[in-house]
């Protein structure tokens, strides 16, 4: 552990007890469109010390396979990693590992942010600013304000960190991963099990891993076979790109949303929203493997678009849970390790996990 690292465990900005054995920052990708986004951490079950084991149980705990749950990060598609504690990838790992898994956490190729959305944002936050410029008689820091978003804005869309990234690039990074683990993840743990693998996501990230899950074109494309996929959960997700706060494509919530969210996508050539809303993959009789999709008491609007989602797949006879959890859009992330998600989430994989 560093000095910044035991300052931050000091300090409480990062949670100071840590059971599990955690492998950060692994490549999974190193081809010659490899990005700095493209690693995962791994978090790994404590040994456990029970005395009260007989060698028989012990025997047996030592043999025991251990499903693998991915879990892929929110941030409306142009921010957040695997590493931030406020997007809850690090929690859900480490519980994970609390649980008795392995949990791995996902970064992935971002969007850059559309014109449209930044002045939005700017927007509402320019009328804060505002608020207070005047409040404390200061046209300075008004000015100041605007000056520095136009400086930002003019920095991430000339500054070439990255060439424009669309939704097939993320879709992309994601298989990655999961050919990573497929192929691997053997190697950081000799009982992790690949052919037992449960994808999670929050908010964007739900997106993804069910639009991976249901679109079988992005799997089949990095020949992963979707048999490995024992369970799907999808939390405060976006599942239908062009209304996912009302059924009106056109109600002012859904435009707000578009506006400030759905702009930041790229679509291939040819594509539009529609086609990479995982709800229209939604089939009768189709391959697909169990869901559990959880929304937030107060989910931004989304907790429409979760309802409707989960009741398309009893309309089609697929299997799949609904819950919904005391809280926010974030904090069902970010307070993972505390709140009712946890036991739904670890209810559903104990239920669909082959022994």
């Amino acid at each position: 552990m560093t000095l910044i690292d035991k300052l931050k465990c000091w300090l409480h900005l990062t949670p100071n007890c840590d059971p599990s054995l955690v492998v950060r920052n692994i490549a999974y990708f190193s081809g010659s469109e490899a990005h700095v986004n493209n690693k995962l951490d791994i978090f790994l079950p404590a040994a456990r010390a029970n005395s009260e084991l007989t060698a028989v149980d012990q025997d047996k705990s030592r043999r025991r396979q251990i499903p693998v749950i991915v879990h892929v990060h929110g941030g409306g598609w142009v921010r957040g990693s695997r590493i931030s504690e406020g997007r809850g990838g690090p929690t859900v790992g480490r519980t994970c590992a609390q649980e008795g898994f392995i949990g791995v956490v996902v970064s992935y190729r971002l969007a850059r942010i559309s014109l449209i959305s930044y002045l939005a944002w700017s927007l509402i936050f320019g009328l804060i600013i505002i608020i207070i410029g005047i409040g404390l008689l200061s046209w300075q820091l008004i000015v100041g304000y605007f000056a520095f978003m136009i400086a930002a804005y003019g920095y991430n869309f000339f500054y070439q960190v990255r060439k424009p990234v669309n939704i097939d690039h993320m879709m992309d990074d994601i298989a990655r991963a999961l050919v990573y683990i497929r192929d691997h993840i053997n190697e950081h743990c000799s009982h992790a099990d690949p052919n037992q693998i449960f994808l999670s996501g929050h908010s964007a990230g739900s997106h993804l891993i069910s639009l991976l899950v249901l679109d079988k074109s992005h799997l089949q494309r990095h020949h992963f076979s979707l048999a490995s996929i024992q369970g799907v959960i999808a939390t405060s997700g976006i599942y239908s790109l062009t209304n996912p706060t009302h059924d009106s494509e056109n109600n002012i919530r859904n435009w707000i949303f578009r506006i400030l969210y759905s702009s930041n996508l790229i679509y291939p050539k040819g594509k539009t929203a529609k086609d990479y809303s995982p709800i229209e993959y939604i089939k009768e009789d189709d391959d697909i493997p169990p869901f559990l999709v959880m929304s937030a008491r107060f989910d931004m609007g989304l907790e429409v678009d979760g309802k409707r989602f989960y009741e398309r797949f009893q309309t089609c006879r697929q299997s799949a849970e609904y819950y919904v959890v005391s809280g926010t859009h974030g904090n069902i992330a970010s307070n993972f390790s505390k709140n009712d998600a946890r036991k739904h989430f670890f209810e559903f994989i104990r239920q669909h996990t082959t022994h």
